[in-house]
């Protein structure tokens, strides 16, 4: 299963040197791929059907991966598990506590990158939709993503600006939910129109803000297929995104409490929207 006649020792490796490089951008937009670590991370991409570039195995682990993943691996050609050293991985790897196995995936067809709005396919009126406008951290993303998925949202929306998708940080936050989510980004300067798009097919689309005429949530009324849109972590939205929907909401807090971070009050807001299709 594993051919460890033909180890790679070298650092220099031509692989190992693209798989080293996935932690820039601008490398993973052009070899169109990304990685992923850990067990959990390349179960969850083979069960959801992700296209496997290749698997990079640590020496030493290899026997206990195999006993582990027999099933896994024997879905994938033999050729594209590849044993390294372990001064190889330990070059590899970006985890604290890794587990001898880096995955490298074809980038996701469900990512829409930078749909034109001239000639945009809007969500389908079933579908719940969450939108970001700037969220910068990848961390925050990631877990974004992942409480969507958790909690039923079939489209998250995305500025252009917000952080890569493929960041390795917004991988590991969103554990395997990035997999399953339709994600569009929107070019960043007309996130608006988007917006204003959403709106005329027939959603109301909330602002995650607070302003001298917002309202409580919990005490609007939500239907199914009203959107919220949550801003940079320490910005919030831009004026003019507020402007463009129909209302802004604030999240009911204690006093003297500190505004909660963009990953929190999302997870409080999918929820309600949960609530909200019943």
């Amino acid at each position: 299963m594993i051919n460890k006649n033909g180890i790679i020792t070298s650092r220099q490796n031509p692989s190992v040197k693209r798989v080293c490089s996935l932690s820039e951008k601008k490398r993973r937009d052009e070899y169109g791929l990304f990685r992923l670590d850990g067990v959990k991370l390349f179960r969850e991409a083979l069960d959801c059907g992700l296209e496997i570039e290749s698997v990079y195995i640590r020496e030493s682990s290899a026997d206990s991966l195999c006993q582990r993943l027999s099933e896994s691996f024997g879905g994938l050609s033999e050729d594209k598990i590849i044993c390294v050293s372990d001064a190889v991985f330990d070059k590899l790897n970006e985890e604290k506590s890794p587990e001898g196995i880096i995955t490298v995936a074809k980038h996701i067809d469900k990512f829409r990158k930078n749909i034109k709005i001239d000639n945009v396919n809007l969500p389908k009126q079933d579908e719940s939709v969450l939108l970001l406008e700037s969220v910068r951290d990848p961390g925050n993303l990631g877990t974004v993503i992942r409480s969507a998925a958790a909690l039923g949202i079939d489209r998250v929306v995305i500025s252009s600006d917000c952080a890569d998708i493929y960041n390795p940080k917004t991988i590991r936050a969103a554990m395997g939910g990035l997999f399953r989510l339709k994600i569009d980004s929107v070019e960043a300067e007309r996130f608006c129109e988007y917006i204003s798009m959403l709106k005329a097919s027939g959603r109301r689309v909330f602002a995650a803000a607070l302003d001298e005429c917002a309202a409580v949530l919990g005490e609007l009324e939500l239907g199914a297929g009203d959107c919220f849109v949550i801003g940079n972590e320490g910005h919030g939205l831009s004026e003019r995104t507020v402007a463009a929907c129909d209302r802004s909401v604030i999240i009911p807090m204690t006093e003297g409490c500190e505004s909660l971070n963009a990953a929190s009050a999302a997870v409080i807001l999918i929820w309600e929207m949960r609530r909200a299709r019943g």
